[in-house]
């Protein structure tokens, strides 16, 4: 073994005989002079190498090959791609080399299947013999491993092929023009390939990027994405071939915006199709050539939900689309009356009417958003109508109020004694949504939990309100009078958005309040007292029904306290009759929660303070 560090001289040649090893250890270089280098039958030259090695590594007069030779080059595990490649000059003599090395052994620790070194004598300068790192893909007789399509990445690996994958004689283990990608790894291939076998996604990822495609027009490949694995592409990449996806389908990713990943060929899904489009900026296509069939498969699209205008993630068909798919939507933007809708899959063939199924709800803004298919062109639409007047279909899953608990109340008038919750009509003081102007005939679908939020800020706010005969009327009062307390319970319903959205409040109250000042003379008299209360309110909103008679219910609550004081005088201190001036301050503070179904849902806090000031005079009519 020759491990010092630098070059060592071995003046009078080196002849490593059958069954012994010469061993250059990293960092060691051989010079032999004008003398020979011998490597007989049944011998091993064992070289261990890396990027900064000298070159070449062996200088001398002559050599003759023959043995084993051994390679360690830990660089080429670091290698990120095909790009990065090196060639090295193992030797350079004086004369050209005769014979061969047997067998050529990489001895890598972890050496991953898809590298290769390849050992030869140099075809334009036969005294020197080099060593060519390159794909187990491309792999000769003199490669350190037999030709093979795996490549297989672990965990956190990554790996671009950036050359072609051509078709290559195949062997006893392999047909020379199919590739397998195994491991929890990605592997990139970003080279216009054209071999013409099958490509199994196993496990990690496959994916196409720069001017990456698969087989050549016309082409009938396949690619077979597997349960786990995921395949895709970013834009202007292609696959020829017909692609089956059990696994994940990407088109597209985040860095790029209106990317167009290809399939020329028809697609079966069975697994997941997603855009990798930021959900900020949607606009990727997944554009299939040829025929779309859905076997229990998901698509997920990301979409600004506006107008018919709108941006969106998309899938085009220029054959027929069959079968059942899954469709999911993840929307942003602010909501805005439809007319045909955002169209999200174009078919230029023909669609079964369930070939795609909306599975979650879309709201944005106002609106809720549902899934169309328009039989005149074959195409699907998100779009926001409602079901006119004269349409009923549907109508047999209209969803429950929620039941009634005998606690109706019936609103009281402006003259009422305050004791029930008054629900706000469409001309007051800003608590109902005014819909916009459609601009056409088509009516929007609402979204239902429009009516549970504006249900916890109506209970909040109404159940502040009160009079002066609320705590004058109080169901309980200590034997002075100067402690009272109070309860109400029952049952609001209330609209908004003109009618479109109902709702069912039920709501409670407990409140407790004292003198903590008193003042009379005999005929007047002025209180002043603090009082505090905990509400509880409950409300199930349900929005218009859709054109496709879809309908949504949302659910909320409100819960909190009020803390408050009053002050009131009486002209008349003995009977409360007569003129008097009541007035009163509140602030609350509320924990609230909407329930939106697989909208999902959301808890928040908020405050509100309420003050009143008020007064009765006696008017006496003399004739």
């Amino acid at each position: 073994m020759l491990d010092a560090d630098g070059e060592v001289s071995a003046v009078g040649g080196i002849t490593t005989h059958s069954g012994a090893t010469t061993q250059l250890a990293l960092g060691t270089s051989l010079d032999l002079g004008d003398s020979a280098l011998i490597q007989q039958d049944g011998s091993t030259l064992n070289v261990e190498l890396n990027s900064d090695s000298v070159q070449p590594l062996i200088t001398g007069g002559s050599a003759t090959l023959g043995g084993d030779l051994v390679v360690s080059d830990a660089s080429l595990q670091a290698r990120a791609s095909d790009a990065e490649f090196q060639s090295f000059k193992l030797m350079d003599m004086d004369s050209d080399i005769s014979g061969d090395f047997t067998s050529l052994t990489m001895n890598l620790t972890d050496q991953p299947d898809y590298l290769t070194v390849t050992g030869t004598i140099n075809p334009e300068d036969a005294s020197e013999y080099l060593l060519t790192e390159g794909l187990s893909w491309n792999a000769t007789a003199t490669s350190a491993t037999p030709a093979h399509g795996t490549f297989t990445l672990g965990a956190g690996d990554s790996f671009e092929v950036t050359s072609v994958l051509g078709d290559k004689t195949g062997n006893g283990d392999w047909d020379g023009k199919s590739l397998t990608k195994l491991g929890a790894g990605k592997l990139t291939l970003s080279g216009a390939n054209t071999y013409t076998g099958d490509t199994n996604v196993q496990e990690g990822t496959l994916w196409l990027s720069g001017d990456g495609s698969i087989g050549e027009m016309s082409s009938q490949q396949a690619v077979n994405v597997a349960s786990g694995a995921t395949f895709g592409g970013s834009n202007g990449t292609t696959v020829n071939g017909k692609v089956t996806n059990e696994g994940t389908l990407v088109f597209g990713d985040s860095e790029e915006t209106g990317a167009i990943f290809t399939l020329n060929g028809d697609l079966i899904n069975m697994g997941t199709m997603t855009s990798g489009s930021s959900s900020s900026t949607p606009g990727n296509t997944l554009y299939v050539d040829g025929d779309y069939t859905g076997n229990g498969g998901s698509l997920y699209l990301n979409t600004v939900l506006g107008d018919d205008d709108s941006a969106t993630d998309k899938l085009v068909i220029t054959g027929d689309a069959s079968g059942t798919t899954d469709l999911y939507i993840n929307g942003i933007g602010d909501g805005a009356q439809t007319t045909n809708g955002i169209e999200v899959v174009d078919v230029g063939g023909v669609s079964t009417s369930d070939a795609f199924v909306l599975k979650n709800e879309v709201n944005a803004g106002l609106y809720t958003y549902r899934l169309y298919w328009n039989e005149s062109d074959n195409d699907w639409y998100l779009a926001s109508k409602a079901q006119s007047d004269d349409d009923d279909s549907g109508g047999d899953d209209t969803p429950s109020d929620g039941g009634d608990d005998g606690g109706n109340v019936t609103p009281p008038d402006d003259g009422g004694d305050g004791g029930n919750v008054t629900p706000p009509d469409d001309g007051g003081d800003g608590g109902d949504v005014t819909p916009p102007d459609d601009g056409g005939d088509v009516a929007p679908q609402y979204r239902a939990d429009i009516g549970a939020y504006m249900g916890n800020q109506w209970m909040a706010r109404n159940l502040q309100m009160q009079t002066l005969y609320d705590r004058e009327g109080s169901q309980y009062r200590n034997a002075d009078g100067s402690v009272w307390a109070r309860f109400k319970a029952g049952k609001a319903e209330s609209e908004a958005v003109s009618g479109n959205i109902d709702m069912d409040s039920n709501y409670s109250q407990f409140q407790l309040g004292g003198d903590i000042l008193a003042w009379g003379n005999g005929q007047q008299s002025v209180t002043v007292g603090v009082m505090a209360s905990y509400i509880n309110a409950d409300t199930d909103s349900t929005g218009n029904r859709g054109a496709d008679g879809s309908q949504f219910t949302s659910s909320a609550n409100v819960d909190g306290y009020n803390l408050g004081v009053y002050a009131t005088w009486f002209a008349d201190a003995q009977t409360h009759s007569g003129a008097y001036v009541d007035s009163w301050y509140q602030y609350g503070f509320y924990n609230n929660s909407v329930e939106s179904g697989d909208a999902g849902s959301e808890s928040y806090d908020s405050t509100a303070n309420a003050r009143l000031a008020g007064n009765r005079l006696s008017l006496r009519y003399c004739a």
